[in-house]
């Protein structure tokens, strides 16, 4: 996770926090940072009509000479660890509003000299510029584009852009997995640790293929073999759709009672399985279409999945249930039209 913070310059309350109250992480904590505004640097040393001449030449290598923010950074007295990319355009204020290009620089009484008071600083995770980008130098920042707007005039001051280009370091994750195998395999402490819990305690199931008649609830027991180890069971079901894809949970009319459990080392738990309550517009229409008093037949999987008290990691046993139901079984009060509506 890389943290970057981006400052528009203002007081030093809206610095330390942020816009709905909550603290800014600390510079020193952050992958990148871009401190951008009008930072109210000046030119020195220079007179209006000098500043101006070199302007109307577009000397503006001259210029940044005598620019107050360079000299500032460059001897370490302010903004110790950000840089800035190189500029080519003009001197960002002063100028009159609504007037375009370089004849709009003030010409008032004050003959305000022209400034770089606009500016776009920045931090990446390099010391220095030679450093490439790595897990230790994970942000690595490059500056396509860094120019006014000097299209706009509806401001004494010329807008600024800065395009960043960001080389962000990641872990190949085909490299990760083969050193944590080697590391894993080279430490036998770490590896019989794993082969312990690799070791799922051996579960019995008395049978994997059920047929329930009727609501006549039918037993199926679970034995631990294990000697030491507890034995976490759970059962899900697995439903067919009329796709033909299947969906995991009970049927409506399954009734698995209990569905998780722990089973102690060489004991048995009882699971019960029982088809709930019988309607006769569940049967109306048989899976053979024999409208005669032949068994009417349903049919789930369940999955009995069986880990360790310690580990998710599990085996899996499949049991197999159906369900057949004799129309007698609701032929003695026949059907009503109306049971379809008010079941």
């Amino acid at each position: 996770m890389y943290t970057c913070v981006v400052t528009v310059s203002g007081s030093a309350a809206q610095l330390l926090r942020g816009t709905n109250g909550s603290r800014l992480p600390e510079l020193s904590d952050t992958d990148l940072i871009v401190f951008l505004g009008d930072f109210n640097y000046r030119l020195y040393n220079i007179s209006f009509d000098e500043a101006m001449g070199l302007v109307s030449r577009r000397c503006f290598d001259w210029l940044r000479e005598n620019d107050q923010l360079r000299a500032e950074m460059k001897s370490g007295r302010v903004f110790q660890g950000l840089r800035e990319g190189e500029f080519k355009f003009p001197p960002t204020y002063k100028f009159e509003k609504h007037i375009a290009g370089l004849s709009g620089y003030d010409n008032s009484e004050k003959r305000r000299i022209p400034a770089w008071c606009d500016r776009v600083l920045y931090r990446d995770s390099r010391t220095s510029s030679q450093i490439e980008c790595s897990l230790e130098c994970p942000v690595v920042c490059s500056i396509s584009l860094y120019d006014s707007c000097m299209e706009a005039t509806d401001s004494d001051h010329k807008p600024v852009k800065c395009v960043f280009n960001l080389d962000i370091a990641h872990v190949d994750k085909q490299t990760m997995r083969q050193k944590y195998g080697e590391i894993m395999g080279s430490n036998k402490e770490v590896l019989d640790s794993l082969q312990g819990l690799e070791a799922l305690p051996e579960v019995d199931i008395s049978t994997n293929d059920i047929i329930l008649q009727d609501q006549n609830p039918f037993v199926v027991k679970l034995h631990n073999r294990s000697t030491k180890e507890l034995a976490c069971f759970e059962i899900i079901g697995q439903t067919p759709k009329s796709s033909g894809t299947p969906f995991s949970g009970f049927p409506s009319w399954l009734k698995v009672s209990p569905a998780v459990g722990i089973i102690s080392p060489r004991q048995s738990v009882e699971v019960t399985l029982q088809h709930g309550q019988i309607r006769s517009q569940d049967y109306l229409t048989g899976t053979s279409g024999d409208s005669s008093g032949a068994a009417q037949e349903k049919v789930a999987t369940l999955l009995v999945t069986v880990t360790r008290v310690d580990s998710t990691a599990g085996r899996r046993h499949k049991i197999q249930v159906q369900h057949r139901c004799r129309r007698e079984t609701y032929s003695s009060r026949g059907y009503n039209l109306a049971d379809r509506f008010f079941a």
